[in-house]
């Protein structure tokens, strides 16, 4: 498998759309002001992930790799180049329980609830997700 991954730009991300109803069975809002990352196999999309600015800050959302190619690395792969994307930034994310060590491989930290900014608390509370946090290098 040859991945190549690709910045989305604003007048595109009806491609990430399309790719997210499809695997997802259901719209996803997509903002312009958004980073939008795929990875694609020829010229289809595979995967997908979504740098959100809310609350001056950062979330990694939405990272989503096609059915038939789950469970084969496209997820770590894209998440490794994401990665290089967020950079020095602070970023959080809420995923699910069992995702903590997925994301952890680029650096988030599992955190308190109270450690969530202010802005950001109505993202917790769904059952079986947590908080995460990647902090800027020092």
């Amino acid at each position: 498998m040859s991945l190549v991954f690709e910045d989305l730009a604003a007048g595109s991300i009806g491609e990430a759309a399309a790719f997210y109803r499809r695997e997802l069975g259901r719209d996803v809002d997509l903002r312009p002001e958004e980073q939008i990352v795929v990875a694609r196999e020829g010229h289809e999309v595979v995967a997908a992930v979504r740098l959100f600015p809310e609350a001056s800050t950062m979330l990694l959302r939405t990272m989503v790799v096609a059915r038939p190619l789950r469970g084969r690395g496209v997820g770590a792969t894209l998440l490794r180049e994401f990665s290089k994307r967020i950079g020095a930034r602070e970023c959080y994310c809420f995923p699910w329980t069992y995702l903590d060590g997925f994301y952890g491989s680029i650096g988030f930290r599992r955190i308190a609830d109270a450690e969530v900014p202010a802005p950001l608390r109505h993202r917790l509370g769904t059952p079986g997700t947590i908080a995460m946090k990647r902090a800027s290098p020092t």
